[in-house]
């Protein structure tokens, strides 16, 4: 890996965010970029915070926007304090009883299945979660897991499973990751998942590679800066550029877990 490439790629997306993110997208970029900087981001978010913990976005949608500023919190290494703990708790009150979380406005199972993934393995990095929340999420989430889930380049739930059971001790675990880790290598080896998309796996896991993957972090790393626009964004299918930032965001997750480890 090229230290100087690296720092090129990172310092281009600054500008870019800069120039088409909003607040909370240019802060989690300095954030990501600049350890140092992580403690300004959580004095905004503080401000930013609702009384019950939660966040909200333009729409008012406060489930995907809490576990959104959550996981940016975790990419960052903040992992404690109120605004953690507030979000956090927010979350798991969220959490319906047999285990699950439901995806604002989508009521079927595979979005349950993306939303209870998500959200208990961002919680699961956090020190301020109950055992039993994670445990029934992950109860939840096995009796529902089949091959079948992950294969065919199916990208929501293959991230959502490997993001709980990387986290989440299970008797289902290793299975399950191996599962995620073959069709994780396999997407990326054919070109439908790109190394955006493939290192944001990782960056949720925690984790340079999955069981099952054989995953070279330095190859990852070269094809995220192979993927950058000239422009120091991160493209997106259709261009828009709400999804360009997010994608940029998560390239910068991707570069500081897999080339800073």
């Amino acid at each position: 890996m090229d230290p100087d490439a690296i720092a090129r790629a990172r310092e281009r997306a600054l500008v870019f965010t800069r120039a088409h993110g909003d607040e909370l997208a240019q802060r989690r970029a300095l954030a990501l970029v600049e350890r140092a900087r992580a403690p300004k981001l959580v004095r905004w978010l503080a401000g930013q915070q609702r009384a019950d913990g939660s966040f909200a976005d333009a729409s008012g949608e406060r489930l995907v926007a809490s576990r959104r500023v959550l996981a940016a919190m975790v990419q960052v290494g903040v992992l404690r304090g109120a605004v953690v703990e507030g979000a956090a708790g927010y979350l798991a009150r969220a959490q319906h009883p047999d285990g699950s979380w439901e995806s604002p406005g989508d009521a079927s199972e595979s979005a349950a299945i993306e939303a209870t993934g998500r959200s208990a393995g961002v919680l699961a990095r956090t020190p301020c979660v109950r055992a039993s929340t994670l445990d029934a999420a992950a109860e939840w989430l096995a009796a529902r897991f089949a091959p079948e889930r992950v294969q065919g380049f199916a990208s929501g739930a293959l991230a959502a499973y490997a993001a709980a059971f990387a986290n989440i001790a299970h008797e289902a675990s290793d299975g399950i990751l191996q599962w995620c880790g073959r069709e994780l290598e396999r997407g990326f080896r054919a070109g439908a998942f790109d190394a955006v998309r493939t290192a944001r796996v990782l960056v949720d896991c925690d984790a340079p590679s999955l069981p099952g993957a054989r995953l070279v972090a330095g190859d990852l790393v070269a094809a995220l800066l192979v993927e950058q626009a000239p422009d120091g964004g991160w493209p997106a299918v259709g261009g828009e550029q709400p999804c360009r930032i997010a994608r940029t965001l998560d390239a910068l997750a991707g570069l500081a877990r897999l080339a800073f480890r």
